[in-house]
């Protein structure tokens, strides 16, 4: 035998070891794939429960607006329907505490109705912008400081 018949015998034997290697291998796969989903063994013999699909709960639609449709709102009351404005105004800016001075921008308004007994009361809340010129933002003051929950609010 000369240098080339014995490195073909040599690759010949090793060709043989890693096809028994991988026989070996792929019998092993086999066994560690089966679990309860796909066989008879009882869940309580799977080593790690199998990972939830994820696309089954994920939603087609983010919660919230969504970006292609238009804003419902109720038409607010006519100002003869109101039976009581109340503007509602800021002493200082709710930030840093600095002096503020109203702007140009059309106040916040918010309506409220109140049902007593066979009686609406309509309150209509004006909240103002303001601009503070210490820390240079705009504030108005804040809608969960006017309402009670129990009341119907429309704007």
């Amino acid at each position: 035998m000369d240098a080339k018949d014995k490195r073909i015998a040599e690759l010949e034997e090793i060709i043989k070891n890693l096809l028994e290697k991988i026989a070996q291998l792929e019998a092993e796969i086999a066994i560690l794939k089966k679990h309860s989903g796909n066989s008879s063994k009882p869940p309580s013999s799977d080593i790690v429960k199998p990972a939830k699909n994820k696309d089954r709960r994920r939603k087609k639609r983010k919660s919230g607006t969504q970006k292609e449709h238009k804003k419902h709102t109720r038409t607010p009351f006519d100002e003869s329907q109101v039976d009581k404005i109340i503007e509602v105004k800021l002493e200082c800016c709710p930030q840093c505490k600095g002096t503020i001075t109203p702007t140009n921008i059309p106040p916040k308004i918010d309506q409220q109705v109140d049902y007593a007994g066979k009686t609406l009361t309509i309150t209509e809340y004006r909240r103002p912008h303001y601009h503070c010129g210490h820390c240079e933002r705009h504030c108005m003051d804040k809608r969960r400081t006017i309402f009670v929950s129990s009341r119907f609010v429309v704007g």
